[in-house]
């Protein structure tokens, strides 16, 4: 009896065990998982923008002055131009330091202890580079200061046509005054042999550029020179240039102990290397001075003076 009983009880745990396979793999086909637990999305984390690297600075540029020499006895002035105020000469072969320039090319800025900053002005007609290009210097206004530095001047200024047709005219104005006189002359230059100091290659030329209007501005100039001899006192040969542009015409007297020299030829715009036989040692006095006419009379010239031979 007991046998047969366990016997039974084996078969029905076997047959409940059947049942729970069978069950579990019907709810597996049914799809009756458990979901997974969805994990959080992280949030967009910003997005640094990129940071530009600065440039290291750019070198500023260094001007480089140039050298040249004076060709001629030249006025250094305080400012580009002939209404400026003189403030000294340098003799021919004077060596000068180059700073600068003006606009048209036509001035020079040079160092020179007398002027302002340890800087003057003198025409670029008369001065010659040892080395390097003025092209390569700054362009300076009459203050000194740059205007495009480095930068070249141009070689002319376009001039707008008429409208109206004719050839255009420059508008003159009257010449700005220099404050010399017959007692204070623009400028003194006596006249040396090669060996003379304080300028060891002599002063045997000068050239003076300066304008004069009339009736307003400054009517005249006065430049004195003094020519030179072996022997003071004997006949020195004396050449003068004067060059002139402008509307008006230039009266030109040559003056001696305070009074005008009657007979002495004259001296008129255009003359070229005109000979006149002088006094060595013997200072002479020239008064530039613009003619009287129909409204503004004006005269920009450039006087040469050589002492011969």
């Amino acid at each position: 009896m007991i046998p047969s009983l366990l016997w039974k009880l084996d078969v029905l745990v076997v047959a409940l065990a059947l049942l729970a396979v069978a069950c579990s793999s019907v709810a597996l086909s049914n799809g009756s998982a458990t979901p997974a637990l969805a994990s959080p999305t992280p949030a967009p984390s910003q997005t640094s923008l990129p940071t530009s690297t600065p440039l290291p600075p750019s070198p500023s540029a260094t001007i480089t002055p140039l050298i040249g020499k004076a060709t001629q006895t030249l006025n250094v002035r305080s400012g580009p131009g002939t209404d400026y105020e003189v403030l000294g000469m340098i003799q021919p072969d004077t060596v000068l330091v180059l700073t600068g320039k003006n606009e048209t090319a036509t001035w020079l800025q040079v160092e020179y202890a007398a002027g302002a900053g340890g800087r003057g002005w003198v025409t670029a007609a008369y001065v010659q580079t040892l080395h390097g290009d003025t092209a390569s210097l700054p362009v300076l206004n009459a203050s000194g200061a740059p205007v495009t530095a480095g930068a070249s001047a141009p070689t002319s200024v376009p001039v707008s046509p008429p409208q109206f047709g004719g050839t255009p005219t420059p508008t003159l104005g009257p010449a700005s005054a220099d404050k010399d006189s017959s007692a204070a002359p623009a400028i003194q230059v006596t006249f040396s042999p090669a060996g003379t100091p304080p300028n060891y290659g002599g002063t045997r030329q000068f050239s003076y550029t300066s304008e004069v209007s009339s009736p307003q501005g400054d009517a005249e100039d006065w430049v004195m020179f003094t020519p030179y001899a072996s022997l003071a006192g004997s006949p020195a040969e004396v050449l003068f240039s004067l060059v002139c542009d402008g509307n008006g015409k230039l009266e030109v007297e040559l003056w001696q102990n305070g009074a005008p020299l009657a007979g002495w030829g004259g001296l008129a715009c255009g003359d070229q290397h005109k000979p006149l036989e002088l006094t060595a040692g013997a200072p002479y006095l020239l008064r530039l001075r613009a003619a009287t006419g129909a409204g503004l009379q004006y005269v920009h010239y450039t006087l040469t003076v050589r002492n011969g031979p």
